[in-house]
């Protein structure tokens, strides 16, 4: 079924109003079990309800993480600093409760706000841009921090972040860094805290790795090749902080990647391989909301008591079809989302409460005016009431969200 041509912003209007919900009754016999769940599917969440033989499905442009019961969504939000002759643009990550409204500041870059220091020292008569001001089109400086949003582990959300600056006085340069933010503290995660019993093994399997990774770049090329090679390895340093968290064979794992400063490769990330780190107390509760993917990747599943969630690829790889399953293994098509589809927060077991509710279902409507949107977040640094300009509420390294299918039951 070919996916219709529909405008951005149209599209979030739609999916606010459950217009691409897809609604049926049957039989006792033929009804699909019932349902209540939120999954994440590329760069959006669906609400699937299916109750009493009709199943309705609500799509909207949000990043949603459960913490210790309670529902978040999670944002990034331009940090402008420019002035009059710098375009200075960084970001920041935001924790915004369902319930209250209240946004909480995660995380923040630090390299802009330290160049618009330098640049304000160095340049006395340069005036800050006001929010109505335009940038100028050939600034002295120019420094932009881009935040992607990775993936969510429990309480544990993984980003990297890429920063770009151009000065008058000074070459060009770039670098790459990544890190895991502990959502129910709102601060960084250090190592102990995701890896539980045993950082130090880990620690040592990481500095082996760094040393195996640099000998063998050290190793191959000619004379030139490995001069040129061991500069851009003197560019990249260890940040013990700079790790995502992902998966091997359905298992917690730890991925650092060395971080570089400068022109050209030594300001993107260097792979280390990714270091198991058993299973730490937080991951059971995760590890409900990830779902078992076949030998080829082309299905996953979520198992559940009375029913369960496929989602399978089609063979265009770019979305995937998704469905509910009874207990006795009959299927019944709810539609098609984009790929990845990445887990799922169930509403049913154990039931959410009505304030959660209510929150989840304000934050589907309010999806709908996002695009040039300003949300007032009540950010514990800058006062309630401040203003913040949304940069996305979606993981940018994602696709374009793609339309939700809904597809009859019978048809």
């Amino acid at each position: 079924m070919a996916s219709p041509s529909i405008p951005p912003r149209a599209l979030a209007l739609l999916f606010a109003l459950g217009v691409l919900g897809c609604h049926g009754s049957q039989t006792d016999a033929a009804r699909p079990p019932d349902a209540d769940f939120v999954l994440a599917a590329g760069d959006s969440s669906y609400w699937v309800t299916s109750t009493n033989g009709s199943v309705d499905v609500r799509g909207a442009p949000l990043e949603l993480a459960r913490v210790d019961g309670r529902f978040y969504e999670i944002y990034v939000a331009d940090d402008d600093r420019s002035f009059e002759d710098a375009v200075l643009v960084g970001q920041r990550i935001y924790r915004r409760d369902l319930i209250t409204g209240d946004s909480l500041l995660v995380y923040e870059d630090t390299i802009v706000p330290r160049l618009a220091v330098q640049y304000a020292r160095l340049h006395p008569d340069d005036v800050p841009l006001r929010p109505t001001d335009e940038a100028s089109e050939d600034p002295l400086w120019q420094a932009t921090a881009t935040i992607d949003l990775v993936e969510l582990h429990g309480p544990f959300l993984s980003y990297t972040l890429h920063a770009d600056v151009e000065r008058d006085d000074a070459a060009p340069w770039h670098t790459s860094r990544r890190g895991v933010i502990d959502l129910s503290t709102g601060r960084p995660a250090s190592l102990a805290r995701v890896a539980g019993g045993d950082p130090a093994r880990i620690a040592r399997r990481r500095t082996l790795a760094v040393a195996s990774i640099v000998d063998s770049v050290r190793a191959g090329g000619s004379r030139i090749d490995r001069a040129r090679t061991a500069s851009l390895l003197r560019a990249y340093h260890l940040d013990p902080a700079g790790f995502t968290i992902t998966t091997v064979d359905g298992q917690p794992a730890v991925a650092y990647a060395l971080s570089g400063r400068g022109e050209g490769d030594e300001g993107h990330l260097l792979e280390l391989p990714p270091i198991p780190i058993g299973e730490p107390a937080w991951w059971t509760d995760a590890l409900s909301s990830l779902p078992v993917s076949s030998a080829d990747g082309s299905r996953q599943l979520w198992r559940h008591g009375r029913y369960d969630v496929v989602a399978r690829q089609d063979s265009s790889a770019r979305v995937a079809r998704l469905l509910l399953r009874d207990s006795t293994s009959r299927e019944w098509p709810v539609g098609s989302v984009p790929l990845p589809a990445s887990r799922i927060y169930r509403l049913d077991q154990p039931a959410v409460d009505s304030a959660a509710r209510r929150g989840l279902a304000r934050a589907f409507d309010e999806s709908a005016l996002y695009d040039d949107a300003v949300r007032s977040a009540s950010d514990r640094r800058a006062g309630p009431g401040s203003q913040v300009r949304l940069a996305r509420q979606r993981r940018p390294t994602a696709r374009e969200a793609r339309p939700f299918l809904p597809l009859r039951h019978g048809a």
